[in-house]
């Protein structure tokens, strides 16, 4: 995907966010977003392919989706066919979720670690970032031998990085 694809994914999420707050369906939204994506797996090559007129793809989200989803989600899904845009879905999906967990006062951190955490380390972490960020954070805990020892952490364009690997490369180069 291009830049400009991020970006205009980034207003189409926008703009769902702000249509599903004013009717008070933020979080139904999202997790019709989420069904619908997994509803329309099988489907997504059709939907995507260009030569396939919008009336048939429009006709493939209501079988696929019908009473599954929201009106409001079916309309920007339809939307999406319309502007020849529908490549974009994944990508809105995941930025209108980073909106509605903005708009929650939450985060989510990606954790990275040499060896596994327990629920009692896991729960300080959370609560030292919570104080960092001022957010409520989610863990996404992930086992990365890679690391050697240590931790890495990064909540949206927020990276911490001490883990060994990070500081022997680190070290290299201050050398260089």
């Amino acid at each position: 995907m291009q830049a400009s694809d991020r970006v205009l994914a980034g207003r189409y999420a926008a703009a769902l966010f702000q249509a599903a707050a004013a009717k008070g369906e933020e979080q139904k939204v999202q997790a019709d977003l989420g069904s619908a994506h997994k509803l329309l797996l099988d489907a997504m090559s059709v939907l995507r392919h260009p030569r396939v007129p919008p009336a048939s793809k429009k006709k493939l989200l209501g079988d696929a989706l019908d009473g599954k989803v929201g009106a409001t989600t079916l309309k920007f899904l339809e939307l999406l066919v319309d502007k020849k845009r529908f490549e974009l879905m994944v990508m809105v999906a995941a930025n209108y979720a980073k909106l509605a967990a903005d708009k929650r006062g939450s985060a989510k951190a990606h954790v990275r670690t040499a060896k596994p955490l327990s629920a009692d380390e896991q729960k300080l972490l959370a609560a030292k970032l919570k104080n960092f960020s001022g957010k409520e954070i989610e863990l996404d805990v992930k086992e990365d031998p890679e690391l050697i020892g240590g931790i890495a952490v990064k909540i949206g364009d927020w990276v911490l990085d001490s883990s060994l690997r990070g500081q022997l490369r680190r070290l290299k180069e201050s050398f260089n």
